[in-house]
């Protein structure tokens, strides 16, 4: 999956925010970070990240154990307790690795701060999947009201990356699925997105990942199914003008062979001929043409 690069906004500028130094740990603080019991920190329940991979963790785990933890994690403290913003990765694997504290910078940070420097930190470290990204920067917008364009400069990124971003969610629950599972890139989405028609977005998906299309195999492809839809479309307008034509042909020839007005109405399958009159003289006289003898 296509990884996203090259942010305006490095993580050194935002874990310069404000460290906070509480008067009980400040003789604990040695070089900007303390060492916190581990039992006394919690997971970040609006973590952007969602997806952890086990076997990496265990090799982290692996890694901490004979190294310890090199970078420091960073958190805020609310009710006694220490609440991630960002290395929950870290934090996860030194619990595995048996470890009773860990090296930690605590911040003085708003909510919304605590969530762009989460989403930088994943960012920055490629840790996000392109729709754990859009599903993040959808909440950043809906709970702070920002604007495409507030949030790009905020994170480091363009509006058109954040736009494109949030593009993905429009898409069907089992595409962005596979989107996260690795089997199609944010590039192929771009091209199931291009296709106008919505119900046609899974059957393009599926086509896409079972010919192991690449991103630009899936870009020509789209502009086939494009060509080929729109042809189809037109060949079925044409087809129900001439439709229409033979009807109302037949309408004419009927009310003329029985001077009286006739609707014809249906389909291929079935349909009905209405004929109006309006006395009981102009029935009669079309039953006499139709050859019906009313007097039996």
């Amino acid at each position: 999956m296509a990884k996203n690069k090259g942010l305006g906004m490095g993580i050194d500028a935002l874990m310069a925010m404000n460290v906070h130094e509480t008067d009980d740990i400040n003789s604990a603080v040695t070089a900007g970070f303390v060492e916190l019991n581990i039992d006394e920190i919690i997971a970040n329940p609006n973590q952007p990240r969602k997806e952890f991979d086990i076997d990496a963790l265990h090799n982290l785990s692996q890694s901490i154990k004979n190294f310890g933890v090199i970078q420091p994690i960073s958190v805020y403290k609310e009710d006694g307790k220490y609440i991630i913003i960002a290395g929950e990765r870290r934090y996860r694997a030194s619990k595995l690795a048996g470890l009773e504290k860990i090296p930690a910078i605590i911040k003085d940070l708003s909510k919304k701060e605590q969530f762009e420097m989460s989403i930088v930190e994943n960012i920055q470290r490629e840790d996000l999947n392109t729709i754990e990204e859009a599903i993040a920067f959808q909440s950043l917008i809906e709970t702070y009201n920002m604007t495409h364009d507030h949030l790009a400069e905020r994170i480091g990124k363009s509006r058109t990356s954040i736009t494109n971003t949030l593009r993905l969610l429009n898409l069907d629950v089992q595409i962005q699925k596979w989107i996260i599972d690795g089997k199609i890139t944010a590039g192929h989405a771009r091209s199931i997105l291009s296709i106008p028609e919505k119900e046609k977005h899974l059957s393009f998906a599926n086509y896409v990942i079972e010919n192991n299309l690449s991103v630009r195999e899936a870009e020509n492809s789209a502009k086939k199914w494009i060509s080929d839809s729109k042809a189809s479309k037109s060949k079925s307008q044409s087809s129900k003008y001439e439709k229409e034509i033979e009807i109302k042909i037949a309408e004419e020839k009927i009310s003329s062979k029985i001077q009286a007005k006739v609707a014809i109405s249906g389909s291929s399958k079935k349909g009905k001929i209405t004929i109006e009159y309006f006395t009981l003289d102009e029935l009669e006289r079309m039953l006499d043409i139709f050859g019906v003898d009313m007097s039996n």
